[in-house]
């Protein structure tokens, strides 16, 4: 099942990868915070697109990182 672009979901996938990719074993506030700054960075300034569009993505961004930090996401 693939995730589509911009979901909670695909930024949760995003960063688990980066996690493993990194093997940071266990996913720390402060690496799930370097995480989600660097997509959120990413969306700012490198992601063309039309501004609605952004901003759900950043939306999405934080609900992901809030669940993350609460530990509600699937396991690494």
């Amino acid at each position: 099942m693939s995730v589509q672009f911009g979901t909670v979901e695909y930024f949760e996938k995003e960063i688990k990868a980066y996690l493993t990719n990194n093997r940071l074993k266990e996913p720390k506030l402060k690496n799930l915070k370097t995480i989600a700054s660097k997509l959120e960075n990413e969306l700012l300034y490198d992601f063309s697109c039309h501004e609605r569009l952004r901003q759900e993505c950043l939306k999405n961004l934080s609900e992901a990182y809030g669940k993350m930090t609460r530990g509600n996401a699937a396991a690494v």
